[in-house]
C-alpha cells in the first residue's frame, strides 16, 4: 500500500509539474496607444436574443469610446432587447429567421457583418461589457498586420454557485492552445467565441460565418478558415479589458450553459491540447486520492501527500484568477469543482449519444 501511495504522489507531482506548460505564456490585452491619433474605423457587432438587461450593460460601458458604429442584431428577441439598445443609440438590425442549416448565433453575425460599414469588425457577445479603458485596448489591437484576435471575458462572480464554473472557464482557456510554451508556434490555436476582431478584408477572405453556419462553436471552424487562408491568430485574456457574468439565474442556467458547448469543444480542441488537459486532471485527481489513505501513511509520506495537494491548491487559485474572480476557496476545495466538472461534461456526452438536445434561449443548440 505504502509504496502504491508514494507511485501515484510521484506521477501527480509530475503532472503537476509538467501542466505549467499549459498556461506559462497567459498574457493579457496590452494597453492601448496613448494620444489622439487616428481611430481605425471599427464596426461593433452585438447578436442578442432576449439579452434586453445585458445589452444595456455593455452598451453603457461603450457610451465614451470611439467606435464607427455599433450594430445589434436583434435575433428574433421576444423581450425589449430592440426597444433598449435603440434608446442608447446602437443600430439595430431586426434579424430574420435562420435558414435552412444556420444556426441563430452565426446568422446574426453575419447579418451584422454585411450590414457594417467599418474596416475592423468586433464582434462582442451581449452578456459582456467593457471595463474603464477596455475599448481603447482593443483598439490597439487593431493594426495593419493580417491578424484576428479573440479575447476571454473576465468571469465576474456574485453568487456562491457561480464558482462551479471555474474548471469549464480554464479548460475552456487552455482549449484554445494559444498560452502554451510554444506560443504563436503552436498549430491549431484557437479563436475565443465571446470577443473577436477581425479586418473587413480578412474577414471577407475566408467567406465570413458562412463558412461555419452550422456550427455550435463557431469560433473553432473560424480559426481553422483564418488558419487556411494564411491569417494570423492571437488570443488574449480579458482581465481589465472586458468582463462577464455568464449564469446569474442560476445552477440549472450554469448546467445547461456549459452542457451546450462542452461536449463540442472537447471535440473540437487541438489534440496536443486536450492531452495536455487530460494530463492536467488526471493529476489533479490522483493528488486526491493518496488523501483519503493519509491516516493510515507514513509521517515522510503524509508530509509529501499534504504538500502536494497545496501545490494543486496553489495552482488552481492561480488559473481560476487568471480566468475570473474566483474564491481562493474554490482552489482550496478544487475537488468539488472538479467532480462537478466531470458529472456535467459526462452527462452531455450521453445525451449527445442517445440523440438529446439542449435548450438555449427557446432554441436548440445541440
Amino acid at each position: 500500500m505504502e509504496a502504491a501511495l508514494w507511485i501515484v504522489t510521484g506521477l501527480s507531482f509530475l503532472s503537476w509539474a509538467v501542466s505549467w506548460i499549459l498556461f506559462v505564456r497567459f498574457r493579457r490585452v496590452p494597453s492601448g496607444p496613448k494620444g489622439v491619433g487616428t481611430a481605425p474605423r471599427i464596426s461593433i457587432v452585438i447578436p442578442a436574443r432576449n439579452e434586453e438587461a445585458n445589452v444595456e450593460v455593455l452598451l453603457q460601458s461603450l457610451r465614451e469610446c470611439r467606435f464607427h458604429e455599433i450594430i445589434v442584431v436583434d435575433d428574433q428577441s421576444e423581450d425589449r432587447t430592440e426597444v433598449v439598445a435603440r434608446e442608447l443609440g446602437a443600430r439595430v438590425i431586426s434579424g430574420k429567421i435562420p435558414p435552412a442549416g444556420w444556426l441563430g448565433k452565426p446568422w446574426a453575425c453575419q447579418q451584422g457583418a454585411e450590414a457594417a460599414t467599418g474596416d475592423w469588425l468586433l464582434f462582442v457577445d451581449a452578456d459582456t461589457r467593457f471595463v474603464e479603458g477596455g475599448f481603447e485596448r482593443i483598439l490597439g489591437l487593431a493594426g495593419g498586420e493580417s491578424r484576428v484576435h479573440s479575447v476571454c471575458p473576465y468571469h465576474e462572480i456574485e453568487a456562491p454557485y457561480e464558482q462551479l464554473s471555474a474548471f469549464f472557464n480554464v479548460t475552456m482557456i487552455l482549449g484554445m492552445n494559444a498560452f502554451t510554451a510554444k506560443g504563436a508556434f503552436a498549430r491549431d490555436i484557437g479563436l475565443f467565441g465571446q470577443v473577436m476582431l477581425v479586418s473587413r478584408k480578412d474577414y471577407d477572405l475566408v467567406g465570413g460565418h458562412s463558412q461555419v453556419k452550422g456550427d455550435i462553436l463557431e469560433n473553432f471552424q473560424l480559426s481553422r478558415c483564418f488558419a487556411a487562408a494564411g491569417v494570423e491568430r492571437s488570443c488574449w485574456l480579458g482581465k481589465d479589458t472586458i468582463s462577464m457574468r455568464m449564469f446569474p439565474g442560476g445552477v440549472r442556467e450554469l448546467i445547461v450553459g456549459w452542457s451546450k458547448g462542452t461536449v463540442s469543444g472537447a471535440a473540437n480542441t487541438p489534440k496536443a491540447a486536450l492531452v495536455g488537459i487530460s494530463v492536467w486532471m488526471s493529476g489533479l485527481f490522483m493528488s486526491v486520492v493518496p488523501l483519503c489513505f493519509v491516516a493510515a501513511a507514513s509521517s515522510p509520506l503524509a508530509t509529501v501527500m499534504v504538500s502536494l495537494y497545496a501545490l494543486w491548491s496553489f495552482q488552481c487559485a492561480y488559473l481560476f484568477r487568471a480566468s475570473g474572480r474566483y474564491s481562493i476557496l474554490a482552489a482550496l476545495a478544487f475537488p468539488v469543482g472538479l467532480l462537478f466538472y466531470q458529472i456535467v461534461f459526462f452527462q452531455a456526452v450521453r445525451r449527445k449519444r442517445q440523440g438529446g438536445t439542449v435548450q438555449w434561449k427557446g432554441r436548440d443548440v445541440s
